[in-house]
């Protein structure tokens, strides 16, 4: 069952996958790091996104349904329709998620922050599919986290 954790006007945290519960001060790094990031771009989309930490089953199933993927990743984005009234839903893979922190050095909440903002820039038009919009897409991430004093995270990821 599912439980609601912080709720904001720009985002609604639900966690669904017990092991991202033992993780103080979670919901608030990634809660800083979003509100930073729609700070800094124009016009982000009306309502709360949902976050949902989940586990690497889950985010498996939604991949291979919506993706045509049959692995988990670390993060899904979600974007609502406009008549929705919300940005739409990002869901982070527990292990997926617990295993790149550490491969990269890093901890799963630095991870987690960054891998938030990103999915909810997606809900707001940012993309990585061409070079120039990754490239703007890593920028904004990188003076979004480092401002937050976290490591620049396409220079600890692979």
């Amino acid at each position: 069952m599912a439980d609601t954790v912080i709720e904001d006007e720009r985002v609604e945290f639900v966690v669904e996958a017990d092991a991202w519960s033992g993780h103080d001060g979670l919901m608030q790094a990634c809660l800083k790091a979003i509100e930073a990031g729609l700070a800094a771009i124009e016009a982000p989309r009306d309502g709360a996104a949902v976050i949902l930490f989940s586990d690497d089953a889950t985010v498996h199933e939604l991949n291979r349904r919506f993706r045509d993927k049959d692995k988990p990743t670390n993060v899904l984005s979600f974007p609502a329709p406009e008549r929705e009234g919300y940005p739409g839903d990002v869901i982070l893979a527990y292990e997926t998620c617990a295993t790149e922190a550490q491969a990269a050095g890093i901890s799963l909440i630095a991870h987690a922050a960054h891998l938030a903002l990103h999915g909810v820039l997606h809900l707001n038009g940012y993309d990585h599919q061409e070079e120039d919009e990754a490239a703007e897409m890593e920028a904004l991430e990188t003076a979004v986290l480092t401002g937050l004093g976290l490591k620049d995270p396409y220079l600890v990821q692979e």
